[in-house]
């Protein structure tokens, strides 16, 4: 009997529901956000959603966010003072943008994306770097600031390797709930190892690039933030760079050398944007990005699209198509925050109507035109959405801009 194994989870009562709510629904914060939906809670959390749909707002109790605090998970700074009527303060408030992940870890699924899987992976090792020992089953995944908040349940622990291998199944798919001691050595927890093997099992593609920087490394070695900053991990391996999460809201995007001369030479950004580093003999070229803002291959989106978030990427690609038709943008890098459509492969499309590719590799359309129509109708169409799906009339507006680039 000691190798029998109990399903934990079909025998937990969840109670949540009966908790009282934190906040009133239909009450307006001093920043002028009313809170419109109750949308989960916990024993001393809930999560809310704003009336525009704009935001996600996370109230905790202060023995909870004050514990956050205390142990690094998150700054205070991150975090909104809320008073009752007698002017205590009953909670304290985190408000993330609705295009970014703030749900129960236990919640999550990454749908077969690569980005999101990085996502979680670092989320999880920031919190890791702050305890190697707290229990993430019940914590809650809070993508703006790239952690794993824990909630301190008494809920039994299981091995990082199986909350991974938790967000990577399906939405029906059994819960893993092996512990450490229930895995070869060194299997039980969330390395770069473990990371890849999980993936391939689930049929996802795997890190083959190493990444410039290691988790843990100081940010400040490279570009000029909080002293604190360090590295979590890396979010998108590229041979033309590498983009890494850190344990703020900033997010480095490290170029390879001839890629950002490339990129010069064509103008699309200028020299004086990017910070020259070397990392062993390689020089790289870094530029700081605000995480609030999409940084994504347009080939594997993750960013939660809104509204105007499509219309501002309809408005960039129709700018890439008219200033460089003769450039790939299926692969293309995304930077939202600075409106550029940044290109890997360059002269693709020949004026005469030609495709100039080097053998073995292939483009799914016939233009830049019919791959930014393909690209900001598939966002539009599929999201993944942070708000919608979208009324038919977004979609005829957003082909309309990008149309009118020819």
């Amino acid at each position: 009997m000691a190798s029998f194994n109990v399903n934990e989870s079909l025998f937990v009562l969840d109670l949540d529901d009966t908790s009282p709510s934190i906040l009133p629904v239909g009450e307006m914060l001093p920043d002028g956000i009313t809170i419109e939906v109750d949308r989960d809670r916990g024993e001393n959390y809930a999560f809310y959603v704003s009336a525009d749909g704009k935001y996600d707002i996370l109230a905790a109790r202060p023995e909870l966010a004050e514990r956050w605090v205390q142990e690094g998970y998150l700054e205070k700074r991150m975090l909104q003072i809320h008073c009752d009527d007698s002017g205590e303060i009953d909670c304290y408030l985190l408000i993330s943008p609705c295009a970014h992940v703030l749900m129960r870890l236990t919640d999550v699924r990454v749908y077969q994306s690569p980005y999101y899987a990085h996502v979680v992976a670092t989320c999880m090792w920031n919190t890791r770097h702050h305890d190697p020992f707290i229990n993430m089953r019940d914590g809650i995944l809070c993508e703006l600031y790239g952690v794993v908040l824990p909630t301190y349940t008494k809920t039994p622990k299981i091995a990082d390797a199986a909350l991974f291998n938790n967000v990577l199944r399906g939405q029906y798919d059994p819960e893993d709930i092996r512990r450490d001691e229930d895995f070869e050595p060194g299997r039980a927890g969330l390395n770069g190892m473990t990371f890849n093997e999980l993936m391939t099992l689930h049929g996802m593609e795997c890190d083959m690039i190493t990444p410039y920087f290691q988790v843990g490394e100081p940010v400040d070695d490279f570009v000029q933030l909080d002293p604190k900053a360090i590295i979590t991990g890396p979010l998108v391996l590229k041979a033309q760079y590498q983009v890494f999460a850190t344990n703020s809201d900033v997010v480095l995007l490290a170029m390879s050398q001839a890629w950002a001369e490339e990129l010069i030479a064509r103008n699309y950004i200028t020299a004086m944007d990017l910070k020259a580093v070397y990392v062993g003999r390689e020089q790289l070229r870094i530029i700081a990005l605000s995480r609030r803002c999409a940084v994504e291959s347009l080939g594997h989106r993750h960013f939660g699209i809104a509204a105007p978030d499509a219309y501002a990427l309809a408005v960039n690609l129709r700018r890439a198509v008219a200033q460089h038709p003769e450039n790939d943008l299926e692969h293309a890098l995304y930077l939202q925050e600075y409106g550029l459509v940044l290109p890997t492969r360059f002269d693709v499309f020949g004026a005469d109507g030609s495709i100039n590719l080097p053998e073995g590799q292939i483009v799914n359309q016939s233009s830049a035109l019919a791959q930014a129509d393909a690209i900001i109708s598939d966002a539009v169409l599929h999201g993944p959405f942070a708000q919608g799906p979208f009324l038919d009339e977004v979609l005829i507006a957003c082909r309309a801009i990008v149309a009118s680039a020819q």
